[in-house]
């Protein structure tokens, strides 16, 4: 049997801020979280609310949780000297941009209704092309039981992308920046353990839970893994020389 064990460092990489045409980046999926920060009388506060919808290029529809306290949030979202939206879109970038209250109202829902950013800081946080792979694993998170079961969905040189049906939001606190071990099996000979540590979790889908794994591969640990798990050479190719010109694979792609 053959067992491969890599053990990896966690590698922060930063790229210089640019100014950057956001619109098309901005994509309302299944309870995105936005971030909201500002200073009012010179004091910062941030807090955090729920894409809903948007109709462009008017405004987005920002939704509040029931717990929100409107009347400390809407003095500050109004009266604001400098109100900022912060997101993580479709694609992994991190989108930070200035917008402004249009309207806001609290009944039936809390809804705040702001500017449509057109322009924005764009900072990237994968550095390199992930590539789609639906395949069964667990994930034994340290000093929890049992296993986590659920499939790797994506992959690449940064980490892994897992999902799970299990119910698991009571430990969402907990399961943030806490190291982890990705079980993954390819048949009886052959099976990889691979540590890394969460960096997102989040509901992708109604009750499918979406955890990523950041890890950093080198180059022959990465083909390892897609050799075993995918059949297609042109894809190791692509991923190992760190190619985005299509960063997106869909199965049947990766089947020989």
């Amino acid at each position: 049997m053959h067992t491969f064990s890599y053990a990896w460092q966690i590698t922060i990489k930063t790229k210089k801020n640019m100014l950057d045409t956001i619109s098309h980046r901005i994509v309302p999926s299944f309870k995105q979280t936005v971030e909201i920060t500002g200073t009012l009388a010179g004091e910062p506060f941030a807090f955090s609310v729920t894409l809903l919808g948007q109709q462009y290029p008017q405004y987005l529809i920002l939704g509040l949780g029931h717990q929100a306290r409107w009347e400390q949030v809407l003095p500050a979202v109004k009266e604001s000297e400098s109100l900022r939206l912060k997101m993580v879109s479709d694609e992994g970038e991190m989108i930070a941009a200035r917008v402004r209250l249009i309207h806001a109202s609290h009944f039936p829902e809390k809804l705040l209704f702001v500017s449509y950013p057109e322009q924005g800081v764009v900072r990237p946080l994968r550095h390199s092309p992930r590539v789609l792979i639906d395949h069964p694993a667990q994930l034994q998170v340290e000093h929890m039981f049992p296993f986590i079961l659920g499939k790797i969905v994506d992959m690449g040189l940064g980490g892994f992308g897992f999902e799970t049906h299990q119910q698991v939001p009571s430990i969402t606190d907990e399961l943030l920046e806490r190291q982890v071990k990705l079980h993954l099996r390819q048949d009886e000979d052959t099976k990889f353990e691979l540590d890394g540590r969460v960096r997102m979790f989040k509901e992708q889908r109604p009750n499918v839970w979406h955890i990523g794994i950041k890890c950093a591969l080198n180059s022959q640990e990465c083909e390892d893994i897609v050799h075993y798990l995918t059949a297609r050479r042109d894809v190791i190719d692509r991923l190992i020389k760190n190619d985005h010109s299509s960063e997106s694979y869909s199965n049947n792609t990766l089947q020989a």
